[in-house]
């Protein structure tokens, strides 16, 4: 087991990192909240490029499963970027991607990351998708 599978969410290990997600995460709402609703879309593609360069950069770190962490982020950014100009639908796929991907990681795939970040992300991605897609339904 590595260090990062080892790390629990209350610990004081990685306090960094636990400030940063929890950061990102009350972000998300904040943003869609405090900016026009014109931005929604634009806002939706920041943050699932900030999502996405966080495997990348701990496979670099690990020295394991660079390809195929590269590979997978690069997928889900051109999807969000090309559903910047084509269809939001594409944004919201890419996003519910990556979760599919943090529970493809929680269970073994992938460069070994925290457990606890690999579920709260899972959760996050999926109900940030769901509400973008509300968003875009009702709008």
């Amino acid at each position: 087991m590595t260090e990062f599978s080892q790390d629990k969410l209350l610990s004081r290990s990685f306090l960094g990192l636990k400030a940063a997600v929890a950061l990102y995460v009350l972000a998300i709402p904040i943003a869609h909240v405090g900016l026009p609703q014109d931005w929604v879309w634009g806002v939706a593609l920041f943050f699932l490029l900030a999502m996405l360069g966080t495997y990348p950069l701990a496979a670099l770190k690990q020295r394991s499963f660079l390809t195929t962490e590269t590979v997978i982020s690069t997928g889900l950014a051109v999807a969000g970027i090309a559903g910047f100009w084509v269809s939001p639908v594409l944004i919201i796929g890419a996003i519910f991607g990556h979760g599919v991907w943090d529970l493809f990681k929680h269970n073994g795939f992938g460069t070994p990351f925290f457990r606890w970040y690999l579920t709260g992300c899972v959760i996050v991605d999926w109900i940030y998708a769901a509400a973008l897609s509300v968003f875009l339904i009702t709008s």
